[in-house]
């Protein structure tokens, strides 16, 4: 590879004495890859600067959130005149804080583009350090030096603050990167290309380049073209994905390939069967230990909330079958996870000759002729999903989840699938009772297309981050939209 400090004209020189084809004849062409190799050798190191001095910025956060709370802690409780317990701490805690981020990635380069992931790595790397106090204080019965309440008021307050400080930095990481914190070069072989901005774009065959070639100059040049880059990605048919595949493995970057089978695929990953590498082109978001986890939080939510809200479920039981004559739950025909089809209970808010039970008509605003006066409220209120919970004890619901769908929904006319390929893939868990969509607004008739598709970005996003924590947040939330705009 040339260096950026060589005299260009001098290697071109030693590589025409040799005895071998590749020749540059043409000085222009000499100028303009020597200028690329400059520029792209610049802008490379600038990023590794800027990226090395973000982690600098974190690790100082994540240094100061720490001091700041064992010593503010240590001052609230004892005041000025002495901080032996805050330099105790704080002198254990530290190193093995670094330690354990260090060696878990708490400053690697995939945190500048989720800080979330970051913050969460820090925490962990904070409770590693304190679990590490509290057996060291215990072994060594330094009582004197270590103090119960400023320890965990010192813990509790550094980790809300390395939480706060990594989230805004990492929004301000995110702008100053434009979102993309690597020199990614793409190299196109006889494929069109439409990429990022901050995409170097190499074309092979412009380049001369073979990648069933030996020709170490040909190498030399390809090298050359990438000086600089932290990832190449190559876009080429599946034909050349083998040759390529072997080009990348004798170049120290990240190497990657995307053919167009690949993209079709929607591969998410490589993995092995039988000795034999197969594409991994799905994955449920939820393994067995999460499922388990979700199971036991619907179980005791909808037993809960079953129990507390059973004279409102009397209430609303009577009121419907005063008013008109039927039962008072109404089932329908939902889709469930891994598309199977299950009975959705709801109080029943239409008349009963009028009832839906494919949901092939939307219901209208103002004055939809089939809903009754007490079906009006109960859906106003969201009062009429509260039987759900039913389903969520029979496992055939989630108490959050994306909500369940009818067969016959449309949006514009259009089923639901026939809208976005994308759709069955919100199936993959339990529909829920309330979701990520229904707390942002994303509720009520499907008239247009975008009705739908700001709902299935919510639910993909739900799949996409789920947590045990964020089920309990969206779960808080649903509190503050029952009564919506768009329910009627």
């Amino acid at each position: 590879m040339l260096r950026a400090d060589l005299k260009y004209g001098g290697e071109i020189e030693r590589l025409a004495e040799c005895d071998c084809s590749y020749r540059y004849n043409d000085v222009n062409v000499q100028r303009s890859i020597h200028s690329n190799v400059l520029r792209r050798t610049a802008l490379g190191k600038a990023t590794q600067n800027r990226r090395i001095r973000a982690y600098g910025l974190l690790i100082a956060s994540d240094l100061v959130a720490i001091l700041s709370a064992f010593f503010g802690a240590n001052a609230l409780h004892l005041g000025a005149d002495s901080f032996q317990h805050a330099t105790t701490m704080t002198a254990v805690i530290i190193p093995i804080f670094l330690w354990d981020a260090v060696i878990n990635r708490a400053y690697g380069a995939r945190v500048l583009e989720r800080p979330r992931e970051g913050a969460v790595k820090a925490v962990r790397a904070l409770v590693f350090s304190a679990i590490a106090l509290l057996i060291l204080a215990y072994s060594f019965k330094t009582g004197a030096a270590f103090s119960r309440i400023i320890f965990w008021s010192g813990a509790t307050m550094a980790s809300c603050l390395i939480l706060f400080g990594r989230l805004m930095l990492g929004r301000l990481f995110i702008r100053h990167f434009g979102g993309v914190p690597f020199n990614t070069v793409v190299i196109t072989d006889g494929i069109e290309w439409q990429g990022l901005e901050s995409d170097y774009v190499v074309d092979a065959r412009a380049l001369n380049f073979d990648p069933t070639t030996d020709d170490p100059y040909h190498y030399h040049d390809l090298s050359t073209e990438i000086t600089g880059a932290d990832r190449v990605l190559v876009v080429c048919s599946d034909e050349h994905a083998v040759a390529w595949s072997r080009v990348l493995k004798s170049l120290a970057v990240d190497g990657e390939i995307l053919g167009p089978d690949f993209d079709r695929l929607g591969a998410i990953g490589i993995n092995h069967h039988a000795g034999r590498q197969t594409i991994v082109v799905s994955a449920g978001p939820l393994h067995l230990r999460e499922r388990i986890q979700k199971r036991v939080f619907d179980i005791v939510v909808a037993s809960c909330a079953l129990l507390v809200l059973a004279p409102v479920l009397l209430a609303v039981a009577v009121a419907i079958r005063w008013e008109s004559p039927g039962p008072v739950f109404f089932r329908q025909q939902r889709i469930g996870r891994d598309n199977r089809l299950f009975w959705m209970f709801k109080f029943r808010s239409m008349y009963t000759a009028q009832c839906d039970a494919s949901a092939a008509q939307l219901t209208t605003r103002g004055g939809d002729s089939r809903v009754t006066r007490v079906g009006e409220f109960i859906r106003r209120n969201s009062l009429d999903e509260l039987p759900q919970f039913i389903n969520v004890l029979r496992g055939e619901m989630s108490v959050v989840g994306p909500r369940p769908h009818a067969l016959s929904a449309k949006a514009a006319e259009k089923l639901y699938w026939e809208i976005d390929q994308r759709y069955r893939h919100r199936h993959v868990v339990k529909p829920g009772v309330t979701g990520l969509a229904q707390i942002r607004g994303y509720r009520g008739a499907t008239v247009e297309q975008t009705d739908l598709t700001n709902r299935l970005a919510s639910d993909l996003e739900y799949l996409s981050d789920w947590s045990l924590t964020t089920d309990m947040w969206i779960l808080f939330r649903t509190i503050f939209v029952l009564r919506h705009d768009n329910a009627f």
